[in-house]
């Protein structure tokens, strides 16, 4: 298989992609390892990684895009993931939790951490780091305690044992192609099929605020920029442009 590093172990699929992106590495390199013992998620969170059970990679892209076009690329790889796992499992429903999370029954499958160069470097020299991680042939009982109310695994969903490899091959050729799309159509055709799947839709969520205010409010979905609107009891729109936000009720991770 063309332009991938396997490995055995790492720290973080992310920090090898990036500093390989940084020496050269090319559009749809990517890492993939069997485990990582500091998988990073967003806000900081680590990513679990038990060895040999998940889909643990980072893919280099060099979009046709302007920099200010980056922060999209988020929903533009979690609708690739969403459509790669979805076709491996044709008969099982998949969703997308803004801004990067893979969902499926109320459980979270997969997410996504994007990363990109800094915005002082020359545009022919930019790029963005995807990184994915996917519970796929991993146990209830191989997740830590606290989470095993909250996530699940392809193979918890079907009962089936996936080729690790032929998967990553299927999400990074999905991967390569949204951005392609986003690259030549807009990232107006990429939203459309985003809402599709949105699992927060018009349901009621919580966040908090950079002050410290818990804020509920009814989901509305993602605009032309890629942030999350929510419309509270009052009628007031909050956008919200990053940050963790979670079902209201249920206990949603």
């Amino acid at each position: 298989m063309d332009n991938v590093l396997y490995l055995n172990s790492t720290g973080s699929t992310n920090n090898d992609a990036y500093n390989l992106a940084v020496k050269g590495a090319v559009h749809g390199f990517g890492v993939l390892s069997d485990t990582q013992s500091a998988g990073k998620g967003r806000l900081g969170k680590n990513w679990v990684s038990p060895a040999g059970t998940g889909l643990y990679c980072s893919i280099v892209i060099r979009p046709n895009l302007s920099f200010t076009e980056f922060p999209k690329l988020t929903l533009t790889a979690g609708l690739a993931l969403c459509t790669a796992v979805q076709s491996f499992l044709p008969d099982i429903n998949f969703g997308l939790k803004w801004p990067n999370d893979l969902y499926c029954l109320r459980h979270k499958c997969g997410g996504i951490l994007v990363e990109s160069s800094t915005p002082n470097c020359p545009d022919e020299e930019s790029f963005v780091v995807v990184g994915i991680g996917i519970n796929v042939n991993t146990q209830l009982d191989e997740f830590p305690l606290e989470l095993q109310q909250k996530v699940t695994s392809l193979h918890i969903l079907s009962g089936e044992i996936y080729n690790i490899k032929d998967l990553y091959q299927k999400i990074r050729a999905s991967l390569l192609e949204h951005v392609y799309i986003h690259e030549n159509r807009g990232f107006e055709k990429i939203l459309h099929e985003w809402r599709k799947r949105d699992v927060l839709f018009e349901k009621e969520m919580q966040w908090v605020t950079h002050d410290k205010e818990v804020i509920t409010a009814r989901g509305m979905g993602p605009d032309e920029n890629g942030h999350l609107l929510a419309i509270d009891s009052d009628g007031k729109i909050h956008e919200i442009l990053s940050g963790d936000v979670q079902q209201a009720t249920n206990g949603e991770q």
